[in-house]
């Protein structure tokens, strides 16, 4: 019976009433715009929601002004510098609390779709992993169904955003989960894919059910050194991004894994006269 198992910036001398400040997130830059690395090419690209439109609040409440649009400046203002062949422009960040003057790098918008694509990889969950029989009651030439939580299984969504002179361009990354991969660690297998995150095996099925998602040890595990099989299931990401300002594009696959030890028994048949 199977069971339910569980920017560095250029100084430049100026006069300010508020002195300009790099707001960087600490991401690399993974395409070589600029030839700028780090916080440099990252200082004032923003995280979630875009302001709806130029002048409007971000998701933070906080609004952008071209420093030379806005009143907070005395003196000579530069508005514009150029670090490492990267474009910056000085905008003032009026929030609910404080302000601020930021030097933004106008990018593309493909580079804003790899700097969502950094973020978004760090939020990607691994896969739970759903077997039956349990993980540690496998049994040789039965099926074992697997499976991931579905909540996990779903696309995850992250937009990256500049101010820039003429408005806000913005590029949304989405990781979308694209198959199932299951490596069961006895010698000689293949990886088996699934299309989906595989079906919970519940007790009406009976043993009779076959899934879409499911391996057929064909050995013990105690033909291994450790008396269990090293398996791994993953869910393999398609990464994308989409722009106001641009097409958009693929950014390749990512992975993440969970470990998983696996025992299978080889059932004697006992004949009797």
């Amino acid at each position: 019976m199977r069971f339910l198992a569980a920017v560095a910036g250029l100084t430049i001398a100026m006069l300010f009433s508020v002195a300009p400040v790099d707001a960087g997130d600490g991401f690399s830059d993974g395409d070589g715009s600029g030839g700028v690395v780090g916080d440099a090419i990252t200082a004032g690209v923003q995280f979630g929601r875009p302001p709806s439109a130029r002048g409007r609040s971000d998701s933070s409440g906080c609004t952008w002004t071209p420093a030379a649009e806005a009143q907070t400046f005395e003196g000579l203002v530069v508005t514009t510098k150029v670090v490492n062949g990267v474009t910056y422009e000085l905008f003032y960040r009026s929030c609910p609390t404080s302000g601020a003057g930021i030097w933004v790098p106008q990018v593309s918008p493909r580079t804003l779709g790899l700097r969502a694509s950094d973020a978004i990889r760090q939020r990607l969950a691994a896969p739970t992993v759903g077997s039956a029989p349990p993980a540690n009651q496998g049994v040789v030439k039965v099926g074992m169904w697997l499976w991931t939580d579905p909540s996990v299984y779903v696309p995850v969504s992250i937009t990256a955003w500049v101010p820039t002179p003429t408005g806000i361009a913005w590029a949304t990354t989405t990781a979308t989960p694209s198959r199932l991969v299951f490596l069961s660690g006895e010698p000689g297998s293949a990886a088996m894919v699934c299309q989906g995150p595989g079906r919970q095996w519940l007790p009406q099925f009976g043993d009779d059910v076959a899934s879409a998602c499911m391996y057929t040890y064909q050995h013990s595990s105690e033909v291994t050194a450790s008396d269990v099989f090293d398996a791994k299931l993953s869910i393999v990401w398609s990464i994308r991004w989409l722009s106001n300002v641009a097409n958009g594009g693929g950014l390749g696959e990512y992975t993440t894994s969970t470990d998983q030890s696996v025992t299978v028994n080889e059932i004697q048949a006992v004949i009797t006269n």
